[in-house]
């Protein structure tokens, strides 16, 4: 049985329920309500019995009408679905930079990265920073390059609004030619230093620009300003934030830029990941301007987690550099002795590929409290290549020797 008008026509001739019992049964599939569906099994096991079913028997179905919501649909639903996945492969593969386009502007924030991974394997379509005579509210495709850029409104706390005054004053006057011009144009009602501003023509539009110092800040972050600005490298981007804060009064707080990050060219980027969700860390880079290369050479090699993901690199141990997205604790039972021990795995990220590393107990007791603080920080580790049969692919496991070193 695959669709749910299967299971309705189930349970109406074999199991007596009228049209309405039926109809009930139907939304507890659908919206997988197990206890809606807990108060009609004993009816249906009746009806079923009642119509001559041995009881076995109706036991078995009603577990395979149980467990139809993870899979079911009603047959209209299941006909619509399969066209518009024919129609999503055959644009995908034929037209793939108009299809990841929009992919993207529909996606969530959590499936960009997946998202972005796909099209690096499936297309010649590049992702390119939001450019601000470019981008505007949706992303943008230039298909002579075959550039996807950054929509202006996936940069954090920059709304429609911010966007569309920004996108208006470029129709208006022209493309901002530098970071000062942006600022005098967008600003021209507000920054009342400069005398050859006139005064609005509406007082309250002065109060109404919807852009502001921080705006400006998360724009520099994202890249928006580099290509007017032939910026060259992502370090770079710091002199500009110098710029615009002399423009608008504001400075460079020491806990968010700090002087020893201000070189570091992973801080740069991974200032634009956080602000707009796209960015690339050049973590061999890492690795190579750390002390940690001294202390791992001659104990493993450094690779990729795409590397990492291949079948020859199993049981290989490896040296990673990578960004820890996220750590969980589990227990697991010891098979010797029947207690419970804990230990975690942490999710690596590398730009948009993932990776898991499981630090078993052994080496998470030794190593708790740092573990527990890795979250969003650089780390470079070594770890043993193993094949999970639980997750279907390649993942890292620590050793009671492995080393970890944080970098950020």
């Amino acid at each position: 049985m695959v669709y749910q008008e299967q299971f309705m026509s189930v349970a109406h001739t074999l199991g007596g329920f009228d049209l309405g019992k039926t109809d009930y049964l139907r939304k507890a599939i659908g919206k997988k309500k197990a206890d809606l569906m807990a108060t009609l099994k004993a009816d249906f096991i009746a009806g079923a019995v009642g119509n001559g079913c041995p009881d076995y028997e109706a036991e078995e179905i009603w577990h395979k009408i149980e467990v139809a919501g993870k899979y079911s649909f009603n047959r209209s639903h299941a006909a619509a679905y399969a066209l518009t996945a024919y129609c999503g492969a055959w644009l995908k593969a034929n037209y793939p930079s108009a299809f990841y386009t929009v992919a993207l502007q529909w996606a969530d924030d959590k499936e960009i990265p997946s998202l972005m991974a796909e099209m690096e394997r499936c297309s010649s379509a590049k992702i390119v920073p939001p450019d601000i005579n470019r981008s505007g509210t949706e992303f943008f495709t230039d298909y002579a390059t075959d550039e996807i850029f950054w929509s202006l409104t996936r940069i954090k706390q920059v709304g429609v609004k911010t966007v569309e005054y920004i996108v208006t004053e470029r129709d208006r006057g022209g493309a901002y030619t530098g970071i000062e011009n942006f600022i005098h144009r967008i600003f021209r009602y507000k920054l009342k230093k400069y005398s050859y501003w006139d005064d609005p023509d509406n007082a309250e539009e002065a109060v109404k620009v919807p852009v502001n110092a921080r705006h400006v800040k998360h724009m520099i972050l994202a890249g928006c300003f580099d290509r007017i600005e032939k910026v060259g490298a992502v370090t770079e981007r710091c002199a500009l934030l110098e710029r615009a804060a002399r423009e608008l009064g504001f400075s460079l707080s020491e806990k968010d830029f700090p002087q020893d990050m201000r070189g570091r060219h992973f801080f740069w980027s991974q200032q634009q990941i956080a602000v707009s969700g796209i960015g690339s860390i050049d973590y061999r880079r890492i690795f190579n301007n750390s002390e940690a290369r001294r202390q791992v050479k001659g104990k493993a090699s450094y690779l990729t987690l795409d590397e990492v993901a291949r079948d020859e690199n199993d049981g290989r141990r490896a040296t990673v550099c990578a960004t820890v997205v996220d750590v969980t604790e589990h227990t697991y039972k010891d098979r010797e002795t029947g207690s419970r021990k804990r230990f975690a795995k942490l999710t690596l990220s590398q730009n948009n590929r993932l990776a898991e590393c499981v630090c078993w107990n052994d080496y998470y007791m030794e190593h708790h409290t740092v573990i527990q603080s890795l979250k969003d920080r650089v780390v470079i580790l070594t770890a043993v290549i193993r094949y999970s049969d639980y997750n279907g692919c390649n993942t890292l496991q620590t050793y009671r020797n492995s080393l970890l070193f944080i970098q950020s």
